[in-house]
This record gives C-alpha cells, structure tokens and sequence, in this order.
C-alpha cells in the first residue's frame, strides 16, 4: 500500500511505523502535495492538513483518533509578522507545505481584524531571502519554521498560542485521510503512534538540525498525537470559522 507520509519532524511519531513495517510504500512529500496526490488515487492513505479533511468530504474519510495536535505552544507554525505591519498586513507570504496553518492565520487575523487578509503561497527559501531584505509578512511551517533564525524588524507569533489565548481551545494540524470505500481500522493508527512513541528517543537523538533539549521538548511536551476533546472542540470552532470566511 502506497501510505504518504510527511517529511517533517512533527509528523515521525505518527509515520515512523509504516516507513520500517513491510507492505507498507512510503511516499514522502509535503502535506498540500499529499492530498493532491490522494485526490487522484495515488495514495491509499496520507497524513494531510485537518482542513483538507473537511474540504475533501466528498471523496474522502478520515480517522480523529491520532493527528498531530498542539495545545499552546507549537514552536513549528509561526507568522513573521513585520514591525511596519502592526494591524492586519495586506498580504502575507505562506508557506506552500500546510494548508491548515494558513486557514489558521487567515481565521487568526480576520477573528483579531474582522478583515481576511489576501495569502501568498510561496517557497519557503524565498520567504527566508524576504524576510533578509525585510520584505513583507510571512507564514512559516514545519522544519522551515523550526530552523529559521530570528531576523531584525519581526514580531514572531506561534500561531497555537494565539489560537489558544483567543478561543481558550487547542488546535489539530494533522490527520490520517484515505478515499471512500478503503476502510482503515483505527487500531492500526494507534499501533502505530504506540511504535513510534516506543522509539521517540531515537528519533529525538537522530535530529541533528537543531539542539537535542528543544527537540526533546517539542516532541515530548509541545505536541501530542491524540486528540484531547478541547484539540476537536478547537478543529470544529477552526472549521466552523473557515466555513463563514469560504476557506472550505
């Protein structure tokens, strides 16, 4: 089976078990590539944005018993926001990987601003080389957001924090989706969480990108992969939100 899997170090507690079990095809790409790729049937199964779940409800099922999930701090979906830009910007440059992180933005900022700001897909090494030259705002997510260093002029927000201390409620980034008709049980996606919390030291010893103690952190204390009732509670507020500003 043909399981697409997240190449991010958020995502290796969940995929960790299908990358090393036989019969399983690892294909490793970005989350908004992942859907597409699900979408046309070549994939049987992927780890994709939680909006992406909603908007694809149609042709897809899928499973909230895991995800990758935050309560107030994720460390690994921040907005660069520009000290020229105090209020709402006019635009602001995305992150093409998550599409879940910039509905959560465009909810953020129109919840804040009462306005939905215009979002700019955009690579993430031009983001870098932007916010360098001080152009603009920006969205970064994952490791690109993880291993970007601080840069003069910006504000940084982590956007679970501000998801949380505007609705009291936590935020779901992250599910298992699979096309109608496949059933998966969901006792093999919490088999494999099981696995890949078993061998989350080794996971944190084999990240060689950033220091070991903020590693540890944020797979051990900064997210979780089960949802807690305030993680649904936030993803239906989040879609019900996007859903009134036709972001679903």
């Amino acid at each position: 089976m043909k399981i697409g899997i997240v190449k991010h170090l958020n995502a290796r507690p969940l995929t960790l078990y299908f990358e090393r079990t036989s019969g399983y095809s690892p294909v490793y790409e970005n989350p908004s590539v992942l859907i597409e790729l699900l979408k046309k049937g070549e994939l049987d199964c992927a780890l994709v944005s939680s909006i992406e779940c909603e908007r694809n409800r149609e042709t897809l099922d899928y499973t909230t018993v895991v995800g990758v999930c935050a309560r107030d701090v994720v460390r690994s979906v921040l907005f660069f926001r520009h000290e020229s830009e105090p209020g709402a910007p006019k635009v602001v440059y995305t992150d093409k990987g998550s599409r879940s992180s910039v509905a959560l933005l465009q909810c953020l900022l129109f919840r804040e601003f009462g306005k939905l700001v215009e979002v700019v897909p955009t690579p993430a090494s031009e983001i870098s080389e932007m916010m360098k030259e001080g152009k603009g705002s920006h969205l970064l997510f994952g490791d690109h957001a993880l291993l970007q260093t601080p840069v003069p002029g910006y504000q940084v927000v982590d956007l679970a924090e501000w998801w949380n201390r505007s609705t009291g409620l936590y935020f779901c980034f992250a599910f298992w989706a699979f096309p109608k008709g496949k059933v998966w049980d969901d006792r093999l996606f919490l088999t494999a969480l099981e696995y890949g919390l078993k061998e989350l030291d080794s996971i944190i010893k084999e990240e060689k990108r950033l220091p070991i103690a903020i590693t540890d952190r944020y797979l051990k204390q900064e997210l979780h992969y089960i949802p807690e009732s305030k993680n649904l509670d936030g993803f239906d507020l989040f879609i019900k939100t996007a859903k009134e500003l036709k972001l679903v």
